[in-house]
């Protein structure tokens, strides 16, 4: 086997260098700049993804903030409210333990007053029941 470098491998090699810019020229720049501009618009949609990420986090805590506001804010309102029902409780209770006390005390006073007249009306009775005892007695 014998191997002679001629021409014609000049001329092949020129051939492929022509063949390789033509290649490049019409494949692969246009597929690099595809590429390029794909990785351009996938960047920019991760740099918008990221920039709306952080505005959500902003607003998140943002409202965290406002419900634990509202939440804080509610609780003072129903403490207030207990005292205030709790006032009013005592109040009712108060005012129901007086009308208790005093009904009480009238009821106490007109048993008093009854037990007296009926002990009076009895004392006077005495005299003639003892009489119609001493006649049944004696008779």
């Amino acid at each position: 086997m014998n191997i002679s470098l001629d021409v014609t491998l000049f001329i092949q090699l020129i051939n492929f260098f022509i063949s390789l810019l033509i290649i490049n020229y019409l494949i692969i720049k246009p597929i690099r700049s595809n590429m390029a501009r794909r990785k351009a618009i996938i960047d920019a949609d991760n740099k918008d993804t990221e920039n709306f990420m952080q505005s959500m986090g902003i607003h998140n805590l943002q409202y965290e903030e406002r419900i634990s506001s509202v939440r804080a804010q509610i609780a003072k309102e129903r403490d207030e409210y207990k005292k205030n029902a709790e006032e009013f409780a005592r109040g009712v209770l108060g005012k129901a333990t007086d009308e208790a006390r005093a009904i009480r005390q009238e009821s106490t006073q007109k048993i008093q007053n009854e037990s007296s007249e009926a002990l009076q009306a009895l004392q006077a009775d005495v005299s003639s029941y003892s009489k119609e005892a001493l006649a049944k007695i004696l008779a």
